[in-house]
């Protein structure tokens, strides 16, 4: 016998039928009948005190699980206050499904109360964007949606839900029939297409011609982001078996291990001195799950010139967007590595290995090096996790804090998003209690969703928030200092919120480290659980190197010095 039920009470049971048991958003008039389905379901509403905030918790369970996320919000501000969380998620490949109320269908296009026109204003965001606009049309676009989030180069989908059509009621086929939609799916990595088959002829080809022209490098290098962090294990195999030098992307740091002999560390504009100087003389760039990124690359113009390109990557529309291939390969990193890891590969690179070995003895200390040391040697045992706000801290920590593993290191890339931390550190540890969750950030970035110390609070969660105080935008005042003849403007806050009487407002914990004075009460204050902030107070002199001027090319690289 067939059932009938409202729209917004299908949406819910296609969510319940994907695993999904919590649901971050912010609530409003258009986007209501959805709330009363949600309100009698499994599911459990994360009230985020912003938009912007809730796209963040709802990034933090996808960036730390693999899986597809939810948000729900309302019409008009709500819409617009949601882009930037999700124009971070589109630009980080971070799958996200994204519900907005609309006015009703009768009233679009009249400019009504918290009316947009949501279609066109996210469709350069998203992956694809829905207009619901009749009942039955929401059982093909969920079921289409959700799979487009995990599907070739993952990312945000956006479905727009005018009020009445939530409210309309749609049957749903008998169950008895074999055609019941609502079948529970794991994560959207089982949903991944495997593309067009590869046959073995066309694969001996291509491995033929990888083989020949890497067999013929005397400096070959791997270039690798974070598109390819799923197969870490198999890449560090590759590396380790073949001796294969490798340069990371901010995105990709954690896929080798720090104190692995053949990790450069990061490239770009923050990037090792071995890093950025094995990529001007390398003769093989073998490039894996990356886009060419302008702070990855410098001038592109001067990147790698001597070298040939391998490029692998699963989104067509990268390969040679931004530089020039000698061979390439549109698949998933999954697809090729084995085929790799069978082959013998015959290669002479002793001298550029030698090469490496000077380049890792210039000097590059920094007083935060042995700070984040520190504050490493006395986390609790057990599963962690590290997120950044943007800004000089992020570098800081990309550069020195020791990530072993790719998915417990989670920061805004692309989008380069002040404010993403704090919210994003919700969502993972909403996702994983029993773990540990870290998170950096300035006394810039934090001030940018500061509200969601409530949610913080509200949920109790472990999460520590690492304060690194320099009262200024550090960044901003940096270039300033380099390259505008220390003229400052916007880069100074002239009044300091005392974070302390902060905390005691949201009844989180406060600590003040002060990092000259060892780590043995640090160490305590981590071991308790529950929310807090700890602040370490730093000057505002200390800068970012190495440190690559837009426009030059990643060996005209500034070696700043610093001291305490």
């Amino acid at each position: 016998m067939s059932e009938q039920i409202t729209v917004s009470q299908y949406i819910i049971r296609f969510l319940e039928s994907k695993g999904i048991t919590w649901i971050p958003g912010v609530p409003g008039g258009t986007i209501l009948p959805l709330y009363e389905s949600l309100a009698v379901s499994n599911i459990e509403h994360v009230l985020a005190r912003h938009e912007q905030g809730a796209g963040f918790i709802a990034q933090g369970r996808s960036r730390s699980t693999g899986e597809v996320s939810a948000v729900f919000v309302s019409s008009g501000p709500g819409v617009a206050n949601l882009i930037t969380a999700v124009a971070d998620a589109q630009r980080d490949s971070v799958p996200l499904l994204v519900f907005s109320g609309q006015v009703p269908l009768a009233l679009m296009g009249s400019d009504a109360f918290q009316e947009l026109p949501t279609t066109k204003i996210v469709s350069s965001i998203v992956k694809n964007v829905y207009l619901i606009q009749e009942p039955n049309q929401i059982i093909e676009t969920l079921e289409e949606a959700y799979r487009l989030c995990g599907e070739g180069k993952i990312g945000p989908v956006w479905i727009d839900l005018p009020k009445d059509i939530q409210t309309q009621k749609i049957t749903l086929p008998n169950r008895n029939n074999g055609s019941d939609p609502l079948i529970k799916a794991g994560t959207y990595n089982e949903h991944i297409p495997k593309g067009n088959d590869i046959s073995l002829q066309w694969m001996e080809l291509f491995l033929q011609e990888f083989k020949s022209i890497l067999e013929d490098s005397k400096f070959p290098l791997l270039y690798i982001g974070g598109g390819a962090k799923k197969e870490y294990l198999r890449l560090r195999e590759f590396v380790s078996r073949f001796n294969i030098p490798v340069v990371t992307t901010l995105m990709g740091l954690g896929i080798f291990e720090k104190d692995d002999p053949m990790n450069l560390g990061m490239m770009g504009m923050h990037g090792t001195v071995a890093a950025n100087e094995a990529l001007g003389v390398c003769d093989l760039l073998i490039a894996i799950g990356v886009r060419f990124d302008d702070r990855a690359t410098g001038a592109i113009q001067k990147f790698c010139i001597q070298a040939k390109v391998i490029h692998i990557d699963i989104d067509a529309r990268e390969i040679g967007k931004n530089k020039p291939v000698t061979l390439s390969l549109q698949k998933d990193i999954s697809e090729i590595l084995p085929f790799l890891l069978e082959e013998e590969f015959l290669i002479e690179n002793k001298d550029s290995l030698l090469q490496i070995e000077t380049w890792k003895q210039i000097p590059e200390e920094h007083p935060m090096k042995s700070i984040l040391l520190d504050f490493a040697s006395v986390l609790p045992m057990g599963e962690h996790f590290v997120l950044t706000d943007v800004g000089q801290h992020q570098m800081w920590v990309a550069q020195y804090f020791p990530l072993c593993q790719p998915f417990s290191w989670i920061t805004s890339g692309g989008q380069g998003t002040m404010g993403f931390g704090l919210p994003t550190a919700i969502g993972v540890a909403l996702s994983h209690r029993d773990s540990h969750v870290y998170c950096f950030t300035g006394d810039g970035s934090i001030m940018m969703n500061l509200q969601e110390l409530s949610t913080l609070r509200e949920q109790n969660l472990n999460v520590k928030i690492i304060l690194i105080n320099n009262e200024h935008l550090g960044l901003v005042k940096q270039q300033q200092d380099l390259f505008y003849g220390s003229l400052y403007s916007g880069s100074k806050f002239y009044f300091h919120p005392d974070f302390s009487v902060l905390c005691q407002s949201f009844e989180i914990g406060y600590f003040e480290w002060d990092w000259r004075f060892g780590v043995e009460d640090l160490g305590k204050v981590l071991e308790i659980e529950g929310p807090a902030i700890i602040e370490l107070k730093v000057p505002s002199s200390w800068g970012v190197y190495p440190f690559v001027p837009g426009g030059k090319s990643n060996q005209e690289y500034i070696l700043g010095q610093v001291t305490t």
